[in-house]
């Protein structure tokens, strides 16, 4: 047993002299997504090395034959139209609140405790993990999870620097302490799955967070024993700060937690424990760093400014609301919060650039086209990769869509933009991609051509395998066919779903159109959900022919809007053909493609709907898109709501129940048009993901088939914070898609 050792508080105390603390709310320098100057800006967004203009494209204000849109009447299909008075706000399902547990009746002071000597357990230990000891070995680090203090958000804590455990070699401990009785709840750093740490006069708890890292947590009292087995998010109650010594150790002056970090794939001696290095971890918005003697230490916020110097324990840190900024609004709808507005998203993004199988991370900055490559368990450094479709040289999202795809065909994701003058492109070298080059001229805004009004797609309409542009003008569909190299000019298919009222008043921000193959020939047809229903242009490989009706759902006189009713066209069955599935106001609802038409809608799932009864959900607040997050094949309902995110899984005939699979990643905290998310597989275990961009950068959580998995750091660029590059989704876009 280690002798105690008491030394003066370091914080003001009647009689004795005050500390003067740094404030923990410094202002953060703005940095630019890359270190390289950025490229001057241009008055219109043109390539670098622009080729010379191809003759004059159609532009979308010809005149056209009248095609008047079909009208058809008959028994529409069962699913409710849009509730008058908006519901609750909170989506549905809200989970219940934890119990409060009882408080400790023990007193506490109104300043932290300041200790020291081993405060840690000093016996033997035996950690009791689920699974058993083989189940948690690991040889390398996992990413660092997304560590929270272990207090409430909003509230002040006294903090210590690291230190050592009895037998630890490396300082992998750190003590906090409430400042009043107040509010003495410790709580979780991290999601994970609570273990048990016995000795031979007692135990206490910990947390394993997978990769190999745990939490541990003495000194509690009302330790939560039954949680013992079971997964839990950041930010759950494990009990009390109190001066309890289940296995050893000092108490210490008053209430407080000592928090040990440990990795199993740390080098340590035999029969040592595998504590971490705290100097240099990040919890919260601060990195703990090492100064001179235990328990002293340096806390620094993300910009790198020293905000608390701790002499052992001192106050004080507050722990971020993690709620992101607010009163942003953005023109484009964007159903799935991923930060890519739904008229780029037509074209279905893939952003594998140097064909490993695993998306990488593609974002549109200041200066240009910036890359990090997926290595399976983060993403690298960030480079600028082309020094064209950026910011600086006048490419807005609301005049120049632009897009990852691969437009050669040799597997690795391009750059395609839609500048002023025509359609640029950067083909992937692996590592970089090369100069932009017009391939077309046509398509611009200097023709004419509008965001929000007409629609650009890459599809393949002539079946040989290549990406070509599709273009909903005034007059009618354009495409230009992609030879491998270039486009072709643009040729008229059809005078069909146009802009103008001869050709039907088809509008992006009105009416949603697809291009994706319904009849199984190999070519993509036309999707379009016009005021009637669904109506479809079947490809005949030369011309789309007129529309047809093939279900009277789906359409603005039934109630569905772009900005509350996301409508998609996937295979949600597996039988290789893609149905229509739309979150209306009670619910999912499903049109299953037969082939030559869309069967009668169906409701598939009560949730994820815009009435207060299926949750409240809003456009542009609560995100939802289908992915397949359990590797069955079948795509399932994931959302993103104000108490975390939740998930459907599909079940070949419906959703089954809505759960929640993390607390994390909710739209209260990931705000619209700051922190965007999206679902897909980074890690090529066949089950999709959370990929989120933070305020610190971007954070991934790894499904299991059953839950996501603790948050971790993959990267940290990218983020909406000075430190991270100051992305903005208004006019960064930022995407990792598959």
């Amino acid at each position: 047993m280690h002798k105690r050792r008491v030394k003066s508080i370091s914080w003001c105390v009647a009689g004795l002299l005050a500390i003067t603390l740094v404030s923990a709310e410094g202002s953060l320098a703005a940095t630019p997504p890359d270190s390289s100057p950025a490229p001057s800006p241009a008055s219109s967004p043109e390539a670098d090395d622009a080729a010379s203009p191809a003759p004059p494209a159609p532009t979308p204000s010809e005149a056209a034959s009248p095609t008047p849109e079909p009208t058809v009447d008959g028994p529409a299909s069962p699913e409710p139209t849009v509730s008058e008075t908006p519901g609750s706000p909170t989506p549905d399902p809200s989970p219940s609140e934890e119990p409060s547990p009882s408080e400790d009746p023990s007193p506490t002071p109104s300043v932290p405790v300041d200790d020291l000597g081993h405060d840690g357990p000093t016996l033997p230990l035996t950690r009791e993990m689920p699974g058993g000891p083989s189940a948690r070995l690991v040889t390398t680090y996992g990413p660092q999870p997304v560590f929270r203090f272990p207090f409430a958000p909003n509230q002040r804590w006294g903090a210590s620097g690291s230190h050592a455990d009895s037998d630890g070699i490396h300082r992998g401990a750190v003590d906090f302490a409430p400042l009043s009785s107040a509010d003495k709840k410790v709580r979780a750093v991290a999601a994970g799955r609570v273990y048990r740490v016995t000795c031979g006069k007692g135990w206490f708890l910990g947390v394993d967070h997978g990769g190999g890292w745990m939490s541990e947590y003495y000194h509690l009292t009302n330790a939560q024993s039954s949680l013992v087995g079971d997964w839990v998010q950041a930010g759950t109650y494990l009990g009390n700060a109190g001066q309890t010594l289940p296995c050893g150790g000092t108490p210490g002056n008053s209430a407080h937690v000592h928090l040990s970090i440990l990795n199993l794939a740390t080098d340590v001696p035999s029969g040592k424990r595998h504590y971490i290095s705290l100097n240099g971890i990040q919890f919260d918005n601060y990195t703990l760093h090492d100064s001179s003697g235990a328990y002293n230490g340096v806390w620094r916020n993300l910009a790198g400014s020293t905000v608390l110097t701790s002499r052992h324990v001192t106050c004080c840190l507050r722990a971020d609301d993690r709620v992101g900024p607010v009163n942003v609004s953005s023109s484009l709808p964007d159903a799935g919060a991923d930060g890519i507005d739904d008229y780029s998203q037509a074209t279905d993004w893939n952003t594998d650039i140097d064909r490993d199988g695993r998306p990488d991370l593609v974002g549109f900055g200041p200066g240009g086209v910036y890359t990090a490559r997926n290595t399976g368990d983060g993403f690298s450094a960030q480079r600028r990769a082309v020094a064209t479709f950026g910011t600086a040289k006048g490419w807005e999202r609301s005049t120049n869509p632009r897009m990852v795809v691969d437009v050669n065909g040799d597997g690795r994701a391009d750059v395609v933009g839609f500048a002023n003058s025509g359609v640029y492109v950067a083909t992937s070298a692996g590592s970089s991609f090369s100069a932009a080059r017009q391939w077309v001229a046509g398509y611009g805004a200097a023709k004419g051509w509008k965001v929000g009004r007409h629609e650009r797609v890459l599809a393949d309409v002539t079946g040989d395998g290549l990406p070509d542009i599709v273009g909903f003008g005034e007059a009618g569909v354009y495409v230009s066919r992609n030879t491998g190299t270039s486009f072709t000019a643009p040729a008229l298919w059809g005078r069909v779903m146009g802009s103008a009222s001869s050709v039907g008043g088809w509008l992006s921000s009105r009416n949603p159109r697809f291009v994706v193959d319904v009849t199984g020939d190999g070519r993509a047809d036309l999707v379009g959900f016009a005021n009637k229903g669904v109506y479809v242009s079947r490809n005949t490989g030369s011309g789309f022919a007129k529309p047809q009706l093939w279900v009277s759902s789906f359409g603005n006189e039934r109630g569905w809007t772009v900005a509350s009713h996301p409508r998609m066209v996937t295979d949600i069955d597996g039988d290789g053909r893609p149905d229509i599935v739309g979150f209306g106001s009670a619910g999912v609802y499903v049109s299953r493609n037969t082939g030559s038409s869309f069967a009668t809608a169906k409701r598939w799932s009560a949730s994820f709907g815009y009435d207060s009864s299926a949750g409240s959900w809003r456009g542009g607040r609560d995100g939802r898109t289908l992915a397949d997050v359990n590797g069955d094949g079948r795509p399932d309902v994931v959302g993103f709501s104000a108490t975390g995110t939740f998930v459907a899984l599909n079940r070949g005939t419906s959703f089954g129940t809505s759960s929640r699979w993390t607390a994390d990643f909710g739209s209260r905290e990931w705000t619209a048009g700051w922190m965007p998310r999206s679902v897909v597989d980074v890690d090529g275990d066949g089950r999709a993901d959370i990929v989120g961009f933070a305020r610190d950068g971007v954070h991934v959580s790894l499904s299991d088939g059953s839950r996501f998995g603790a948050a971790t750091h993959w990267s940290q660029g990218f983020g909406w914070g000075a430190p991270s590059g100051s992305w903005r989704v208004a006019t960064h876009p930022r995407a990792v898609s598959g």
